[in-house]
């Protein structure tokens, strides 16, 4: 009986190691089988949630760009608008500095163009408005000439001095005037600079109404400076006798016609 019931006690011995030693094996497994799966909901839920904000971020209505416009006088905001290319964009797209520079090659008379933005999408373009040389008109074409004579659009701006053309191909937007006819204006410019208005004929030259109301004519050869000089001397001489002529002719200036209206 002794030797029985020792060997039930070892026995018992041997089945409480081999759960002892088994128990915590079989823990050890159960638990690296649940951790990888809670990890991976938890980033798929992550995920998610970004993915969630991204879509308000980027499809929200308060996100996509307000442009208001400063600075604007003859320029139409709109147009100004239009050219920056952001007005209504989605806010991350906007680069301010790519946008003022779109404005300045649109509008080449603009003296400054800057973009600035605020959270969340509420952008500002400001520009600073310069005067053109010259404004061409031919017909119902209206076009501006920038400081090396080539058309551009100018909207509602103004420019120093006016020109208006006949007998001459038509002016398109980004060509450049003869340079021929563009040194003429060059120097009817520092010739005139009283003058804001000119004409042009093809085959007759310039000529501008002078203050008084009489008609300039003053070819298209030669030195503007000269006429400018003997029109200035008749302009004071026929003011002072009180004459009202209708034309000087200073196409030759060494022999200039003062024409009167003829009498009935």
């Amino acid at each position: 009986m002794a030797f029985l019931h020792s060997r039930r006690r070892r026995a018992a011995r041997r089945r409480q190691r081999t759960f002892r030693s088994v128990s915590p094996v079989g823990m050890a497994v159960a638990v690296w089988t649940l951790r990888p799966a809670g990890s991976r909901l938890a980033a798929g839920g992550l995920l998610l949630l970004w993915a969630i904000l991204g879509g308000l971020l980027l499809f929200h209505d308060a996100f996509y760009t307000r442009l208001d416009v400063a600075g604007a006088r003859m320029l139409p905001p709109e147009a100004l608008a239009a050219a920056s290319g952001i007005d209504g964009l989605q806010i991350f797209w906007v680069n301010p500095e790519e946008a003022a520079a779109a404005v300045r090659r649109r509008f080449p008379t603009l003296r400054d163009a800057t973009v600035r933005c605020r959270w969340p999408a509420s952008c500002t373009l400001f520009v600073v408005e310069g005067q053109a040389p010259w404004e061409w008109v031919s017909g119902d074409l209206r076009l501006l000439l920038d400081e090396k004579g080539q058309a551009v659009e100018g909207g509602a701006a103004e420019a120093q001095r006016r020109l208006e053309v006949y007998g001459l191909p038509p002016l398109a937007p980004g060509q450049r005037v003869d340079p021929w006819l563009w040194g003429r204006l060059q120097d009817l410019s520092r010739a005139f600079p009283e003058i804001q208005a000119f004409r042009y004929e093809a085959g007759r030259g310039f000529s501008f109404i002078d203050p008084y109301g009489w008609q300039v004519l003053l070819g298209e050869f030669g030195s503007m400076r000269a006429r400018a000089a003997v029109w200035r001397a008749l302009r004071d001489l026929l003011a002072a006798q009180e004459q009202r002529p209708a034309y000087l002719d200073l196409r030759v200036p060494e022999a200039p016609v003062v024409g009167f209206p003829s009498q009935r």
